[in-house]
């Protein structure tokens, strides 16, 4: 009798499960997998749509950071449209700084999650993407022809892994290299050209090809250097280390954000010693550093602390700095004056003799000397003039003293716009400080304490 009764309550159970799994399968799969795919490609377009301004797109090819062309980064400016149709604009060097534009198709398709997919040529994307070789920026090329077969091997399609609604950033991740993308929005209104040509400006004026010393990054109380940043490949290795032994090639880049504010992102995450240093950066124009986005006690900033620390190390190491007539130093219109007239006075003697720099160095001995150098054809002269000298914070005391050879007496003698320059001009109290910002050590402005419209840049 138990046995009789044990089997249909066997399958009623049985019946039971299969309503309430028919029910449940319902509730989740209201919608068929083509029409949530849909809906998906569609959220997500409009999401790339929702900025008139456009995006900025933090662009690496390649995943090999030892490679100057491949290794780094590229700004790529995007505008979506509902229409299909997407407007690029790129301004770098893979093509020599020109400005390369192209209207192509755009779509987020469902493959792998929604994914952006540039479904047509488009000059700006296929710069990197193209396996034509015929570039000088590939990997190995000597010449404009190295017909490797790879080019700079970037994507042209994109996992669209962060785009949340109204958000600054969209997070991207390369569908063949796995590199991660990064979408940054901008203003309506922003002209392409003019943004790129403003954040390439803003990198020339801290990152010089020619600096004389590293940048320092703090992270976690932790100090590390970063040198090459010029070339937008950083190498970065911990204070103390040797660079070659312990550094690595960090590329970044460097976008402006909606609010104006300048933004330093490095390519990869960076660990070290088991700890993450800080990946993103911004910068404060008026305390000139760059400070973590995550933790504001990380920051990158300029090796010295004052141009004066840096001026007088190099000084006390008998470096000569230069003050070009023309070009290449800046001054105040009182400083160009008087040094053009004594070229003009040097002219009217000798229509040959041309003053092309004046030079600062120091021969020891609290003693500083001041040089005008001159050309007569091909031939370059240099007259020195003696200065004591003193350091009292961020003011150097240059005081006249004599002239240290006769043809420069001679020439102070019967040229007086000469001797005003050297004896006056040059000989009193002058502020040493930034011209721009102290991550530029190439550069340093000289003013004279008594008299701030009277002013000259000398270069390192």
């Amino acid at each position: 009798m138990i046995k009789r009764l044990y089997i249909p309550l066997i399958i009623l159970a049985a019946a039971l499960t299969t309503v309430g799994c028919s029910s449940e399968e319902d509730n989740i799969f209201n919608k068929s997998a083509a029409e949530r795919l849909n809906e998906i490609s569609s959220i997500y377009t409009q999401r790339l749509c929702d900025s008139p301004g456009g995006w900025v797109m933090e662009y690496y090819p390649y995943t090999n950071n030892e490679d100057l062309n491949t290794g780094v980064g590229y700004l790529i400016m995007h505008r979506f449209h509902q229409n299909g149709s997407v407007y690029s604009l790129m301004k770098n060097k893979a093509n020599n700084f020109a400005v390369v534009k192209d209207s192509s198709a755009w779509q987020v398709i469902t493959d792998m999650g929604p994914v952006l997919t540039f479904n047509t040529w488009n000059n700006c994307m296929g710069r990197f993407s193209s396996p034509d070789d015929d570039i000088i920026l590939t990997p190995g090329s000597s010449s404009s022809k190295d017909e490797s077969g790879y080019g700079l091997r970037g994507d042209y399609e994109f996992v669209i892994v962060d785009a949340q609604q109204g958000a600054n950033h969209v997070m991207l991740k390369g569908k063949k290299r796995s590199i991660y993308q990064r979408l940054t929005r901008i203003p309506a209104g922003t002209d392409f050209e003019a943004y790129l040509d403003d954040v390439r400006q803003f990198n020339n004026s801290l990152f010089k090809s020619n600096a004389p010393t590293d940048n320092v990054l703090t992270s976690d109380g932790r100090r590390f250097l970063v040198d090459r940043m010029f070339s937008g490949r950083s190498r970065f290795y911990p204070e103390g280390k040797d660079s070659v032994t312990y550094g690595s090639y960090q590329p970044f880049l460097v976008t402006k954000a909606p609010d104006n504010t300048y933004h330093l992102r490095f390519k990869d995450t960076i660990m070290y010693e088991g700890r993450q240093v800080e990946q993103e950066f911004v910068y404060n124009a008026q305390e000139d550093c760059f400070y973590g986005m995550t933790n504001s006690a990380n920051t990158i900033s300029p090796r010295y602390e004052s141009m004066m620390s840096f001026f007088k190390e190099q000084f006390d190491k008998k470096h000569t700095f230069k003050l070009y007539r023309k070009n290449s130093s800046e001054m105040s219109d009182k400083m160009k004056d008087y040094v053009e007239a004594a070229h003009n006075a040097m002219h009217t003697i000798n229509k040959d003799y041309h003053i092309d720099s004046l030079t600062v160095s120091t021969n020891g001995n609290d003693e500083a000397l001041w040089q005008f150098r001159y050309q007569q054809a091909k031939t370059a002269t240099a007259q020195p003039y003696k200065y004591n000298v003193a350091f009292d914070g961020n003011i150097i005391t240059l005081q006249f003293v004599e002239s240290t050879t006769l043809s420069a007496t001679n020439i102070m003698n019967k040229v007086p716009a000469i001797k005003t320059l050297f004896t006056e001009v040059l000989s009193q109290r002058f502020i040493v400080e930034k011209h721009v910002t102290l991550f530029d050590l190439t550069i340093i402005r000289f003013t004279a304490e008594a008299d701030p419209d009277l002013w000259f840049v000398i270069n390192y």
